[in-house]
């Protein structure tokens, strides 16, 4: 039901059947569905990935908007576990949160290393973005080096590392967390610090080269296997 109250007491109300409303409102179904299409590319997510469908706000009442985005996501029902209209709300609270300061939906990642040579007591890590198979097919993030390793052989010390980005996602300020568990007493023998990694921002790649050149491709530390395999 269209009802608009127009100047000198005219009003005009009209029924407007689905078929028709769909019709006049044809473009901005089409905008929304390459809204959609663009944010699975941004976040280099496939469809067949999607566990969960989370329609929010007035619109997702709407027929048309719901069965498009089911459609272009390949599920068949929608999450229904909240209200779409309290959703909006939380969501802009929490998002008013975030950018106070006072909440940090941050994210950490765990990955192990071990040293690539006898008695190996310090190591530079370099972080880098990207999902290439090979150091040159990613991009260089920044660099940090972590002293006080245990003096054993090869493969022998494991080396934990946190990377932990915070909600916003800005790559600048990741922070890592580094320490190492001695072979013999399975203990902690380097506290874990946080690290502020110095950046490289120029893009050019000079430093990533002069890494390899210096250190090989392998640089200091080598992947743990029992960690791949996890």
């Amino acid at each position: 039901m269209i009802d608009v109250d127009l100047e000198n007491g005219l009003r005009i109300c009209k029924v407007l059947r689905r078929p028709e409303f769909v019709e006049v409102n044809q473009k901005v179904f089409e905008k929304c569905e390459s809204l959609v299409e663009q944010c699975a590319f941004a976040a280099r997510v496939d469809v067949e990935d999607i566990s969960d469908v989370i329609l929010v706000g007035g619109c997702s009442n709407i027929p048309k908007v719901k069965s498009l985005v089911l459609k272009l996501c390949k599920k068949d029902e929608a999450y229904m576990g909240m209200d779409p209209l309290e959703a909006v709300v939380y969501s802009a609270a929490l998002e008013g949160a975030v950018d106070s300061g006072e909440y940090d939906n941050g994210n950490k990642e765990r990955d192990g290393f071990t040293t690539t040579r006898n008695n190996q007591t310090e190591a530079l890590i370099v972080v880098y973005e990207g999902e290439g198979k090979k150091v040159d097919e990613n991009h260089i993030l920044g660099y940090f080096k972590i002293m006080g390793i245990p003096s054993a052989p090869k493969g022998i010390p494991e080396i934990s590392v946190w990377m932990d980005l915070d909600a916003s996602n800005v790559l600048r300020v990741l922070r890592v967390f580094a320490g190492a568990i001695s072979p013999q007493t399975h203990q902690r023998v380097m506290p874990f610090l946080e690290v502020r990694m110095s950046t490289v921002d120029d893009g050019h790649g000079w430093f990533a080269e002069a890494l390899v050149k210096m250190y090989g491709s392998a640089l200091d530390l080598s992947i743990l296997q029992k960690n791949m395999q996890q």
